[in-house]
């Protein structure tokens, strides 16, 4: 399925607690530059939905450090080029702040994913993803136009797609004919875009190609000959945003896409298929190369192989597991079996002997190891009718299924595929059988937990007892913040209970903070003492979007929260008001204190926008204490559609002392937008003379023509729009009186500092009373002429 529309799943069992009543909790919105080299300290920017100066910040892994170096930025307001017609009406991307940051990185950190996490008080986040490499490192160099030139092969680049028809080009040279191989890593960093990479040699001609029409990040492998590279990254549907954040891998060599078995048995060595793409000739086709393996024995859960091929090293991880791995049909019982569904439409089928009273977990895993096959298992009677089935399990489309054999018998189990994947080599599923184990395995529905001050908050703590083990699982819980307590007393789930209800109950006069959790669960089991910790799930909503298999933690994170102090909603919400291009909207809003609270209110921009924002923009609002009503600037740009709504999202911000005088930033949305629909301009600039040549040393001097509406009776301010220029450029800005139409504007430039063609953007500036200004823009093409020779 593609995914672009996939991260619509609601948050509802996210936050344990119930919500408190229109209340903005903060989101993860990217990390960027998105990893960075063990053993380093990484300087990045942590992009945030809803962010106050109070957050606090958390990593999952201990063994690295995050530091918070700034307070959050201005709100980000995406620049052109913008979508209208059809995808304008699309919802828009959340706003976001940016903090300045660093992670420090111990230099024995194996490479792969880690979590972070914040919260302030009106809730907690959920997870974000920051990679850890070990090889080469580079950033994309944002402002460079030219294809940036990567180093040596193997490196890894992290860049990102921040404005729409945004691609990003990097220049890299293979030293060697061979195969090379690039993969992106987008949506399993929390990036919600679908990858195109296009690779061209140094003529120009494509050779090379992927497009990520399923939501799984793309890869592609392709033989190279001893030369000049440019690979180029773009969305697939050529979308941008500062959170399309990515980490590009180039690297020389082949890449394993499955092995026979998946699998290793733990101390066993044995052969193992490996099949990928040029293996053995460094082409384009599936291939498959054999090699003996010893798997470790011990506690690991993977085992990570250097493949060794005629075209360099290829790193393989596998899990371990203690079940007897198989490949063909034969499955015993305990037991795995890998097989292939290498031709269209096949499926396989494998004998179980049972006795009546066996409890068989059966599973077929595919996803889980990266094939693309959407396996569904049937289990048939001895009378060869079906007796249990199932297609995807949740939070993946590998499935599994429960039975208690009900009679002694052959039972058939058939392995088939859902997405019309089979016919190929790489076309893997495992497929195991396993009688129960004497145990217990916990779960908590949310991995954040949010509790307001002086609030009963539930947690159920569920427990999935397996073999002949029945009997109680003491819990403990470890990192309460101060104020907080748990009943029962004693936590115990009975031996003849499936859960446990606990209570959390928050002091009234507790401070507002937040902590990670974990819980523990201990038992005697075959006179044994038994410990194992409290999972939550780690929802494929945010940080890894594309999970091969569903995703859990131990941390949890809780956070005691505040009600908010303000609610309100614009006077003419929802209605439509007409609103003149370019112009400044003093939209009326009503403004209700609660809880006692008597003092200032900030209303901002909300995140969260209805379309795409196309650079509307409202400037914060102080509301002074005792005001009930005020209009919040809605800044509406001269180049919004005339045939659409255009729409502000407002929020409000209290800041207020917790019990322990702690000064917190209290949010809450206004209800409903303010809905405007455009007319003509109050202000329109033009040059009437269209594209200008210059000579070196010559000012250029622009004739500005200025449309006003009679109900625009200010002075226009003219100014050069110079970020991008620096001091190539400049310009005295010029106040231009009403009843004046036309004046020249000169702009001074450094004699042979531009070559060709430049365009200059020239901003004229009235400001209506209330301080509401009215803007408009032209832009004016330059060809700078060579000195004569």
């Amino acid at each position: 399925m593609t995914c672009r529309s996939a991260v619509l799943t609601a948050f509802a069992l996210l936050v344990l607690a119930a919500p408190v009543s229109a209340q903005l909790v903060p989101e993860v919105g990217y990390v960027y530059p998105p990893g960075g080299k063990a053993g380093t300290t990484v300087n990045v920017h942590l992009g945030g939905i809803e962010w106050t100066p109070d957050m606090q910040f958390f990593v999952h892994d201990k063994r690295v450090k995050l530091e918070i170096l700034g307070p959050p930025g201005e709100l980000l307001i995406p620049p052109p080029p913008y979508w209208f017609g059809a995808k304008g009406r699309l919802s828009a991307l959340p706003l976001l702040r940016e903090r300045p940051a660093k992670f420090t990185l111990p230099a024995d950190m194996p490479a792969g994913p880690i979590r972070w996490q914040a919260a302030n008080a009106n809730g907690i986040t959920s997870t974000g993803v920051f990679v850890v490499g070990t090889g080469t490192e580079l950033i994309e160099d944002e402002k460079h136009t030219a294809p940036q030139a990567l180093a040596a092969l193997p490196v890894t680049v992290s860049g990102r797609l921040w404005k729409n028809e945004e691609v990003d080009r990097y220049k890299f040279t293979v030293a060697k004919a061979g195969p090379v191989t690039c993969e992106l890593t987008a949506r399993r960093l929390g990036s919600n875009f679908n990858g195109v990479l296009e690779v061209y040699d140094a003529k120009g001609k494509l050779v090379a190609e992927v497009v990520d029409t399923e939501g799984h990040d793309p890869v592609l492998t392709f033989p190279a000959l001893a030369g000049d590279y440019t690979i180029a990254v773009r969305d697939i549907d050529h979308a941008g945003d500062r959170a399309y954040t990515y980490r590009l891998a180039i690297t020389p060599g082949t890449r394993v896409t499955a092995t026979i078995p998946a699998a290793g048995k733990r101390g066993e060595t044995r052969e193992v298929e490996f099949i990928g793409v040029g293996l053995v000739t460094g082409g384009t086709a599936i291939e498959s190369l054999k090699k003996p393996i010893a798997f470790p024995a011990g506690a690991a859960d993977s085992f990570a192989f250097k493949l060794e091929t005629a075209f360099g090293v290829v790193s393989h991880t596998f899990p371990l597991s203690d079940l007897p791995e198989g490949v063909g049909t034969a499955l015993t019982i305990p037991g795995a079996v890998t097989g292939v569904l290498d031709k269209p439409n096949a499926d396989a089928k494998f004998t179980l002997t049972g006795k009546k009273g066996e409890h068989w977990s059966i599973k077929a895993d595919a996803r889980r190891f990266g094939s693309p096959l959407d396996v569904m298992i049937r289990l048939l009677g001895p009378d060869g009718k079906q007796v249990a089935m199932n297609d995807d399990l949740p939070g993946t489309t590998d499935a599994g299924l429960e039975y208690n054999v009900p009679a002694d018998g052959a039972y058939q189990l058939v392995v088939a595929d859902q997405a019309g994947s089979a016919g190929t080599k790489a076309a893997i599923f495992r497929v195991s059988v396993r009688t129960p184990v004497d145990g217990f395995s916990l779960h908590v529905p949310a991995q954040k937990l949010s509790l307001p001050l002086g609030a009963k908050v539930p947690l159920a703590v569920k427990a999935t007892r397996t073999g002949t083990f029945k009997g109680p699982i003491t819990l403990a819980i470890t990192g309460l913040p101060a104020g907080v307590t748990a009943t029962p007393a004693m936590l115990v789930i009975p031996a003849d209970k499936p859960d446990l209800a606990i209570t959390l109950e928050v002091a009234a006069d507790a401070a507002t903070t937040a902590t990670p959790i974990t819980i523990t669960g201990t038992a005697d089991v075959g006179g044994k003492p038994m410990a194992r910790p409290v999972f939550a799930p780690l929802p494929a909503t945010t940080g890894n979007l594309t999970p091969r298999s569903p995703e859990e933690t131990e941390t949890l994170l809780v956070a005691i929260t505040m009600k908010p102090r303000v609610k309100g909603a614009p006077v003419d919400k929802d209605t439509g008001r007409k609103v003149p291009r370019g112009s400044t909207h003093p939209a009326d809003v009503t403004l209700e204190r609660l809880e006692g609270y008597a003092g200032e209110i900030t209303l901002r921009q909300s995140a969260r926008q209805s379309y795409q924002v196309q650079g509307i923009t409202g400037r914060d609002l102080v509301v002074p204490a005792g005001v009930a009503k005020t209009a919040f600037p809605c800044f509406m740009p001269e180049w919004l559609e005339t045939t659409r709504t255009s729409r502000m999202g407002i929020m409000a911000e209290v800041k207020l002392a917790d019990p322990k005088g702690n000064v917190r930033h209290l949010l809450a949305p206004i209800d409903g937008f303010v809905t405007m629909t455009m007319e003509g301009a109050l202000l329109k600039l033009s040059h009437p003379d269209g594209d200008l040549q210059s000579r070196p040393g010559d000012p250029v001097v622009v004739r500005i023509h200025l449309g006003r509406s009679p109900r625009l009776v200010e002075p226009v301010k003219l100014e050069l729009m110079s970020d991008e220029l620096g001091d190539v450029a400049k310009a005295e800005a010029i106040v231009v009186q009403p009843g004046q139409s036309d004046v020249e504007f000169r702009i001074a430039v450094s004699p042979g500092k531009i070559i060709g063609e430049q365009s200059f953007t020239i901003r004229g500036t009235a400001v209506q009373p209330g301080n509401l200004p009215v803007v408009s823009e032209t832009t004016v093409r330059v060809t700078f002429l060579p000195a004569a020779k």
